[in-house]
């Protein structure tokens, strides 16, 4: 088992370009983002980046090959990869992620 945690700074990613919004999340996740804001891609940047902690060869790796949706109970997955598993919780000024990969 291999784990990975990562934190955010909200602010740092207050004024980010939407260069950087389509480096960090998958077309699906800016449809969430456009709803859901700042929090939300401060979430799923910690994630992506917690989530690159627990993988070998993250070199080969970008943001786009990991997409984390919600349940329907709204807890985050990842998509595409099904044996790590991530929680992602905000608190005013940061957001934190960890992903722990099972197998």
């Amino acid at each position: 088992m291999n784990i990975g945690i990562d934190i955010v700074e909200n602010e740092r990613l207050k004024d980010k370009s939407n260069d950087f919004i389509n480096l960090v999340l998958t077309p699906n996740e800016q449809e969430e983002y456009k709803r859901r804001g700042l929090y939300y891609l401060c979430g799923r940047f910690a994630c992506k980046e917690a989530i690159m902690k627990v993988l070998p060869n993250t070199k080969e790796l970008n943001f786009l090959d990991f997409e984390i949706l919600n349940n329907p109970d709204g807890s985050p997955y990842v998509s595409n990869y099904p044996n790590i598993k991530v929680s992602i919780s905000h608190e005013k000024n940061y957001s934190v992620a960890i992903a722990i990969k099972t197998e």
